[in-house]
């Protein structure tokens, strides 16, 4: 009896791998499609004076935010003078349910050209209307500059500043306000981080 349930214990256990090894590079693949559609979509005010470039991969300063991976992709729009955008991913790792994934695009003068989050695990019903298939709250930072706002003011309200939260849960849009603005005031100070350029 023993043995017979060591056998099903390892005959399922090869099975559960085998179609872990056939599924993963199809998951892969699933996600970064999903990237690059979110990213044009993104992009999609910028694009019908430019087109996506490849990333080029910048190596941070020691100052940078936690919410920027290093090195950073920066993806830029150009057109065919010069570079007229940028798509950033950026994280809010102190979301209510762990780290949440963002992606961020600026036009020349570091405008917000839209924000979106493209990977989380916030509370259905609650954090996780940082989707916009959820609510439209995420595009209510479409057109602000980092210099449009006092520092105090890039907050949620509940700390004294201009972004509301959702009904029951502060948390999830504290997280991406204080990332967001983490990021937008790096950039500020290190604008050539932006540049599609090596």
């Amino acid at each position: 009896m023993t043995f017979r349930l060591a056998l099903f214990g390892l005959i399922a256990s090869a099975f559960v791998g085998i179609i872990y090894v056939i599924t993963e590079p199809m998951i892969i693949e699933s996600k970064e499609k999903a990237r690059i559609e979110r990213l044009y979509s993104l992009a999609k005010p910028l694009l019908t004076d430019g087109k996506i470039g490849n990333p080029v991969y910048k190596v941070l300063a020691t100052d940078a935010p936690v919410s920027l991976i290093n090195p950073l992709p920066v993806t830029p729009i150009d057109n065919d003078q010069l570079q007229i955008g940028a798509v950033i991913p950026f994280r809010a790792v102190e979301g209510y349910s762990g780290t949440i994934k963002l992606l961020l695009a600026l036009d020349l003068e570091q405008r917000i050209v839209g924000v979106r989050a493209i990977d989380h695990k916030e509370t259905p019903g609650l954090g996780d209307k940082i989707d916009t298939q959820k609510t439209d709250w995420i595009l209510q930072f479409n057109g602000l500059r980092y210099e449009d706002l006092s520092p105090t003011a890039w907050a949620v309200t509940k700390d004294g500043g201009q972004f509301d939260s959702f009904t029951g849960a502060t948390i999830t849009p504290r997280a991406v306000v204080d990332a967001l603005a983490e990021t937008l005031g790096y950039f500020k100070t290190h604008p050539q981080v932006l540049e599609g350029g090596k």
